[in-house]
């Protein structure tokens, strides 16, 4: 759960750390890829997790919390 938590609050680190891992495991002979390989791996993985990212840190055009509670105020009709 922990983990998750932190995921969701932090969708860039986790990003950066999975991006990271895949070059450091192929550099120690834990992963056995061909660097065209690597490249399209690397290449996926980032499409992928710049969609999560987003969906994670892009605001909402009507935020509301968890209860349905407006987050921001509506913008004033008085100009």
């Amino acid at each position: 759960m922990w983990l998750f938590k932190q995921i969701r609050q932090e969708p860039v680190l986790f990003q950066g750390l999975i991006q990271a891992l895949f070059p450091v495991l192929v550099a120690f002979g834990a992963l056995q890829l061909q660097e065209s390989k690597l490249g399209t791996l690397y290449a996926f993985t980032a499409a992928l997790l710049s969609f999560l990212t987003r969906i994670q840190v892009t605001p909402l055009s009507n935020p509301r919390d968890d209860a349905g509670n407006r987050l921001a105020p509506r913008p004033s009709s008085d100009s």
